[in-house]
């Protein structure tokens, strides 16, 4: 337990650049939002800049988590730990996961804050929708970051192959695309349709944004899921995050 307190209080160090970053990216975004909303006299502007920065965090936290591998890899500093591999991976993750969920809280709530007494806005959603949709969009950048995860692995185990060291890139766009279909082909079986069917619960209402040049449309629309195709996210999850591990252990070379 110490072990790994020591990596993720290193790790946290490691990312905290990235967080800062990403802090100063969003205020001159949101200034820029209300000086623009002033100057146009519409409060649409600094609301949709507003929506899109919490959008925007999708990509945040699986940017930071590369950030940090591909540091890592250029340090070298894995191959002098004796840490598990599992360890290591988990420390960048949840390093990664804290900043960019307290940066995620952060804009929620100025969101929430200046917004809502808008009248515009007050039509469009409720705080709970923004809130929800924060939610949803973190939980997503969460399960990308395992991906990320994958394939930083895999890209860095093809490297100790000579004869398919030039080739790591067309690999993992093949095997992109060859998971998508499989996921695709998959969930056309009968049976698999009627065991989404039989798991299916009311989530709430689902965020939809329209933009255009003179417009802004946000609405909030009942949704269902099932709780299969939960299962299956985190269940994948696990594995691909299991099967990363193996390969730093066994594989990598970084």
């Amino acid at each position: 337990m110490k072990a790994f307190k020591g990596l993720l209080r290193k790790d946290l160090k490691i990312t905290i650049g990235y967080f800062y970053t990403i802090l100063i990216f969003m205020a001159i975004a949101y200034a820029a939002g209300w000086f623009l909303s002033g100057y146009y006299s519409t409060s649409m502007l600094a609301g949709t800049i507003s929506i899109a920065l919490i959008i925007a965090h999708v990509i945040y936290l699986p940017g930071s988590l590369l950030t940090s591998l591909n540091l890592e890899g250029k340090t070298q500093l894995w191959l002098h730990n004796p840490a598990s591999s599992v360890q290591l991976l988990l420390s960048k993750l949840t390093a990664c996961s804290i900043l960019s969920l307290c940066s995620a809280v952060l804009i929620t709530i100025i969101t929430i804050l200046s917004l809502l007494p808008i009248a515009e806005f007050q039509e469009m959603f409720t705080a709970f929708d923004i809130v929800f949709m924060a939610a949803a969009i973190w939980l997503i950048s969460f399960y990308l970051s395992i991906w990320v995860i994958f394939y930083w692995t895999v890209y860095h185990s093809l490297g100790a192959i000579l004869w398919l060291k030039k080739f790591r890139w067309i690999i993992l766009i093949a095997f992109f695309y060859g998971w998508e279909l499989l996921k695709e082909q998959f969930g056309k079986i009968s049976f698999i349709k009627d065991i989404k069917e039989i798991g299916m619960f009311n989530l709430g209402r689902a965020f939809q944004m329209e933009t255009g040049m003179n417009s802004f449309q946000a609405t909030f629309e009942a949704t269902d899921i099932s709780v299969f195709v939960l299962a299956g996210y985190c269940l994948t999850a696990l594995v691909i995050f299991w099967v990363s591990s193996w390969l730093l252990d066994k594989k990598v070379e970084v």
